[in-house]
């Protein structure tokens, strides 16, 4: 089974509601952990361990010029619309960090001195912690293909969520509505989606949630920091109705926890109960959809 946890914007509480989860059902179930965002993965400071693989990846190309083709006549320049491209000297140069890859530059080239060639884009990194494997990408800076990172990191953990018979793959995904997010959820059983109750964190919730049922994904909704607001609570539940799985109080701990590296569901303020509360609501669910799937077969 695979269940991504998203968000609709950064802050909700995503990524401490995805390291809950996984601490509580990494003791009990063989799981493998996704941290989706390439640009910048942080479950590996909740679950330190030992690096048991990091390759590099190249998941998009750049262009280069052979200066000594290159005739200066600058149709590139006027080709490229990123501006990566410039004159220096008579001879046209790119910038690498500016460069889309989109290859319009060397189409127009009349003495064919410009091609594409692959980039290093980044890193796939696969960590062996206390109680399962966690896989997660790393994007260089001013590089491009997060969705394409996200799609490598997740081909890697499926095969060793099926190499080590695993129940479950947990994907953390970025927040937002992007390509790295599509790459998250596409396949997935289910996903979480996590709110706060403020205007940004619903209308922003309420867009992401259209991804997911655009691709036919069944779907909950988490409402993190009650107590900040009544009335958009109020809201929430009005909205979501029976997708609400679970609310997790406000907890001034929490930031305290995160800090050192802990998941919130190890405190002891009043979000820990609703943590656990979550897992077991969640298990309840694994376990019904696992028993209804043994039946049609």
């Amino acid at each position: 089974m695979r269940i991504a946890i998203i968000s609709g914007k950064g802050g909700t509480g995503k990524s401490s509601l995805t390291s809950s989860l996984a601490f509580a059902l990494g003791k009990k179930k063989k799981i493998v952990l996704v941290d989706a965002d390439s640009d910048c993965p942080n479950q590996h400071i909740f679950f330190p361990g030992k690096k048991t693989k990091e390759t590099s990846i190249s998941v998009s190309k750049i262009a280069f010029i052979d200066p000594k083709k290159c005739s200066g006549c600058g149709k590139c320049v006027d080709a490229c619309q990123f501006g990566a491209v410039a004159l220096a000297h008579g001879v046209a140069e790119i910038d690498g960090f500016g460069c889309e890859g989109c290859g319009a530059c060397a189409i127009v080239c009349p003495e064919k001195a410009i091609r594409l060639r692959p980039e290093r884009s980044g890193s796939l990194i696969v960590v062996k912690t206390k109680n399962f494997p966690l896989v997660y990408a790393r994007l260089l800076p001013g590089r491009s293909g997060t969705g394409k990172m996200v799609y490598n990191a997740r081909k890697l953990a499926d095969e060793i969520a099926d190499k080590n018979g695993a129940e479950l793959v947990l994907i953390d995904a970025p927040p937002g509505i992007g390509c790295p997010v599509i790459a998250s959820i596409t396949g997935c059983d289910y996903v979480i989606g996590v709110v706060e109750p403020t205007p940004t964190g619903t209308a922003n919730l309420e867009r992401a949630l259209k991804v997911v049922e655009h691709f036919g994904i069944p779907y909950f909704v988490v409402v993190n920091k009650v107590g900040l607001s009544e009335k958009h609570e109020k809201a929430i539940k009005r909205k979501f109705g029976r997708k609400l799985l679970a609310s997790i109080p406000y907890d001034e701990g929490v930031p305290k926890l995160l800090a050192r590296g802990i998941p919130p569901i190890r405190g002891k303020g009043p979000s820990a109960g609703a943590f656990a509360l979550f897992v077991k609501r969640l298990e309840k669910l694994i376990g019904g959809a696992d028993e209804a799937r043994r039946g049609q077969e």
